[in-house]
């Protein structure tokens, strides 16, 4: 019997330290992201300010530095500016008015988003049991490590990139930075008033999966949306979109998003309808968001082609 008993202390003590070094490592991770994005962004081109004689040419080619070469991977650089901060109502307006411009592919592909939430939601209960009887220490420290990238870790990281930016002068991550701002305040907004709206008990207090109150009625009903799913959600669709010439930065950023959501369905404080419906929020309007921006780039495109002419004729 001691050999048994040994043996399962053993193996309970090799469960602890894998779950501790674990959640180091996510630590670890955290600090570094930035870091590993840094690295994926363009750097700014030492030669943007070559002298000449000729004080056009000079202009020519400084306007053919990081920002032009960052506009031609199609996206528009951000500043930090009176014009950023008055893209945010154009950009709320633009996000919350697509549904009446959805056409037929766009219906198509909210219909298979509600036959899935659909299910989700009559299987919650079964869910929640099912995660409620599999729980043991490996899988608590996975979940601890995880979680914080849907509140701490999430609301961080875009100010920290923006700063990165800024001391490192890279536009891409300065830019980055700040449209993941936008894109997570405004995410925050619209989960924010679902929240009032649908007004759904939490699974930690409810008896039933379908304990829901009169919109802006009982404070404590704030399950679904999922606040933490919707937030590393915006983070992951941002770092997908704005660093997608970089293959490994997408499945990352999705994987991390993915393991973040769930885990708030195996703390018991969210159903497992309540993260979809905040993954999918916090995608989608991260994605309008972002394609606010993207016609101001195309109309900039053809001065911008026009200055390279120049340039190269002058070469």
């Amino acid at each position: 019997m001691s050999v048994a008993f040994g043996a399962s202390r053993a193996a309970d003590l090799k469960k602890f330290h894998t779950g501790s070094y674990l959640i180091i490592f996510m630590r670890f991770y955290y600090h570094i992201i930035t870091l590993l994005l840094f690295l994926a962004a363009p750097l700014p081109f030492l030669n943007a300010q070559i002298s000449s004689s000729n004080d056009s040419l000079t202009f020519e080619k400084e306007e053919i530095g990081a920002d032009s070469i960052y506009k031609e991977q199609g996206t528009v650089p951000y500043r930090l500016n009176l014009d950023y901060i008055k893209s945010f109502w154009p950009s709320l307006k633009y996000t919350v008015s697509r549904p009446a411009h959805w056409d037929k592919k766009d219906i198509t592909r909210l219909s298979l988003f509600a036959a899935g939430a659909g299910t989700l939601l009559l299987s919650d209960w079964e869910i929640r049991n099912a995660m409620l009887h599999n729980r043991n220490k490996f899988n608590e420290k996975v979940a601890g490590a995880v979680e914080p990238f849907g509140n701490t870790y999430g609301v961080y990281i875009f100010p920290a990139m923006y700063l990165a930016g800024v001391a490192f002068k890279s536009p891409k991550l300065e830019s980055t930075g700040l449209v993941g701002a936008k894109s997570l305040a405004i995410s925050t907004i619209i989960y924010t008033a679902s929240k009032k709206l649908i007004r759904r008990n939490r699974p930690d207090a409810a008896t039933s999966s379908w304990d829901y109150a009169p919109p802006f009625t009982k404070a404590g009903y704030t399950s679904s949306p999922s606040g933490h799913s919707n937030t590393i959600f915006t983070v992951a669709t941002v770092l997908a979109l704005e660093f997608r010439e970089t293959k490994w930065v997408p499945p990352l950023v999705y994987s991390i998003a993915t393991a973040t959501a769930v885990s708030r369905l195996y703390h018991n404080r969210h159903w497992s309808s309540d993260i979809f419906l905040g993954s999918l929020m916090g995608h989608y309007v991260t994605k309008a968001v972002w394609n606010a921006s993207q016609p101001k780039y195309k109309r900039k495109n053809k001065s911008l082609t026009g200055l390279r002419r120049s340039f190269n004729r002058h070469s």
